[in-house]
């Protein structure tokens, strides 16, 4: 267990280590060459500064340790091709990440975006893992849960509660996986497959249990026992969920009657097809509205979600999340835009 580990002096991954300098810009450039380009400043006195980076590589996820040994500023900006979970075992540090600012220690770890601009502060007793998430690799396991072609990167909320609930079990995981390297049973001598399968693990169990702009989308939607048909239907609807479908168009793709279809769908989801329709795309527009731009107006975002009436998608999306769209946007510091103007598409779409 992670947090367990704050009592532990002993190095995690020594066995890989990568540099130890007592050198701030040599330290910098050694860091950067693993992670990004990121400027490196000491804080107050610098005597105790000494940097130790171990690094042990697997296929889309790497495993870190890395302590300055006093207090320095971090600027990395945007990482652009990965995750970065960071996890204290010692000491703390102060991570502000877009508009989000969190003290971490090793209760509470933190997430770093690749499309969020980060600086950070950490303090000389810091001592932290790191696990490194290809970004391409998250997103392509992203969609595959959530079943859905995803537009926008995946943003976690960079807080990360690790000393209770489905996030310490995951970290659980994660300190398994170090306490293996280290005794030359994990990274490093797994087969390729129980590498990709233990790689993916650790990257769904991160993504079901943290929050982030796409868990919702990532509920089970399957049902156990479903027709061959209403998975036709429903791999159909998934795929073009923003255009104006109709019920028949649906039918005629899974190859049987309105009402099998019908039937079929209460019996899998509860709902009829287009119930199910309207639920995945106020879900889709829900993850827009937390992932594009601050300028995007809600009216495009309702559009391109296969919504024809602004009006009516704002009370179908307050009664399913409990606020306005226009409310998430605010969340983000996106500007109102006035609702109830009727949007251009054929008023016989689902």
């Amino acid at each position: 267990m992670i947090t367990q580990q704050a009592s532990i002096r002993r190095e995690p991954l020594r066995a890989w280590r990568q540099f130890h300098s007592r050198d701030i810009d040599e330290a910098r450039s050694l860091v950067a060459q693993k992670f990004c380009d990121h400027r490196l400043q000491p804080k107050g006195q610098i005597r105790g500064f000494g940097t130790r980076h171990n690094h042990v590589c697997g296929q889309s996820l790497s495993l870190n340790y890395l302590s300055y040994g006093s207090t320095v500023q971090i600027d990395p900006g945007e990482l652009q091709d990965f995750y970065l979970v960071q996890i204290p075992i010692d000491g703390h540090a102060q991570v502000n990440s877009g508009a989000e600012t969190e003290v971490s220690d090793f209760r509470m770890a933190t997430v770093l975006n690749p499309t969020r601009a980060t600086q950070m502060t950490w303090h000389a007793d810091c001592r932290m893992l790191l696990l490194q998430i290809d970004r391409k690799a998250l997103h392509e396991i992203a969609e595959r849960a959530a079943g859905l072609a995803l537009a926008e990167a995946v943003i976690f909320n960079i807080a990360v509660p690790v000393s209770a609930g489905p996030l310490h079990r995951w970290a659980r995981q994660f300190a398994a996986c170090v306490h293996a390297t280290d005794a030359q049973a994990g990274f490093g001598t797994w087969s390729p497959l129980q590498q990709r399968l233990i790689e993916e693990q650790l990257i769904l169990g991160f993504l079901t249990h943290q929050k982030s702009n796409i868990r919702h989308l990532l509920s089970p939607r399957a049902a156990a026992g479903s027709s061959q048909q209403v998975r036709r239907a429903r791999d159909f609807i998934h795929a073009h969920a923003g255009d104006p479908l109709t019920v028949l168009e649906i039918a005629a793709e899974a190859g049987c009657s309105i009402r099998t279809l019908q039937t079929g769908f209460r019996q899998a989801y509860g709902l009829t097809p287009v119930a199910y329709l309207r639920d995945l795309r106020l879900d889709l527009a829900h993850y827009l509205l937390l992932s594009r731009p601050a300028e995007t107006p809600v009216s495009s975002i309702a559009y391109d979600c296969g919504f024809s009436h602004l009006g009516r998608f704002s009370q179908l999306y307050r009664d399913r999340f409990g606020e306005l769209p226009s409310t998430t946007c605010a969340a983000r510091g996106k500007p109102e835009k006035p609702a109830g103007s009727p949007l251009a598409r054929h008023s016989s779409s689902v």
